[in-house]
């Protein structure tokens, strides 16, 4: 826990890799771009990735292999349907309600004390076999990528790709003022790159999932097979009620789960 515990504070000090060019070998092949203010960089290439290649960043002459044990080669499925989820009390419990909770959670609870979702995690379980892609898309920082590929690997949960928000200084603990659009933005350019793939969105109703889920029906309709929302409380506000009634009237199939709910497989099989 010792350990964990400042290995998490550490990150908080990192600085981002920002408005750098570097350098990045695929296939034998060089690619160059640019980060941007917070470290991150997006290419596009059109062609395969063979899992073997050894991917490796370059700022001049320094080099920075990947060491993570977690997969970053993921190839495209030929799935009918991919799945994008949330993270936080959606397939980990988080205590996103309670901030100071949040923050206690996330410094001393180390990989084997967090708690998988068991509703989601039997969602995913079951969606398994039929192959699809995954994509985590969440408003953590990425200071916490290591920790989160971890506890989704400790649980046994579908290795996918994570997005995350921007890296966090300690001082924006308390107001790390995220981006409300990241999510939209994300699954937005999922969606259009995907060549007309459908996909299952699992999400749960502390945030802004159900909200940011109606605007991509609206936007994707065909392309949505499905919605699961968890309700991570006993009781539902009026908010969240309104918020899950405008997300049911736009006619895609949808599930509001309760939090000791069950997985049963029915309902998404009536889509499948």
């Amino acid at each position: 826990m010792v350990a964990h515990f400042f290995n998490t504070v550490k990150s908080y000090f990192i600085l981002p890799y920002s408005q750098r060019s570097i350098q990045i070998s695929i296939n034998n092949s060089n690619y160059h771009c640019k980060t941007d203010e917070q470290g991150e960089f997006n290419l596009s290439i059109n062609e395969s990735c063979d899992p073997g290649s050894k991917i490796t960043i370059s700022g001049g002459n320094y080099v920075l292999d990947i060491v993570q044990s977690y997969p970053f080669f993921f190839n495209v499925s030929e799935s009918q349907f991919d799945v994008i989820s949330d993270i936080d009390d959606t397939i980990l419990v988080s205590h996103t309600l309670n901030h100071f909770k949040r923050i206690l959670t996330t410094l001393f609870k180390t990989t084997k004390n967090r708690k998988a979702v068991s509703y989601t995690k039997g969602l995913l379980e079951f969606t398994r076999k039929y192959a699809p892609n995954y994509f985590y898309v969440s408003r953590s920082e990425r200071n916490l990528f290591s920790l989160l590929c971890d506890t989704i690997s400790h649980h046994d949960l579908p290795k996918g790709v994570l997005f995350l928000t921007p890296l966090l200084q300690w001082h924006q603990l308390l107001k790390p003022n995220k981006s409300r659009q990241h999510k939209f933005n994300v699954i937005s350019r999922l969606i259009e790159q995907s060549e007309g793939k459908t996909f299952i969105l699992i999400g749960d109703d502390t945030q802004h999932d159900m909200h940011v889920y109606l605007e991509v029906v609206k936007k994707y309709r065909t392309r949505i097979k499905m919605v699961f929302i968890r309700q991570v409380k006993p009781f539902r506000t009026r908010l969240q009620q309104r918020s899950w009634e405008c997300l049911a009237a736009e006619g895609v199939p949808v599930n509001y789960f309760k939090p000791f709910d069950t997985f049963n497989s029915d309902h998404l099989k009536r889509v499948l």
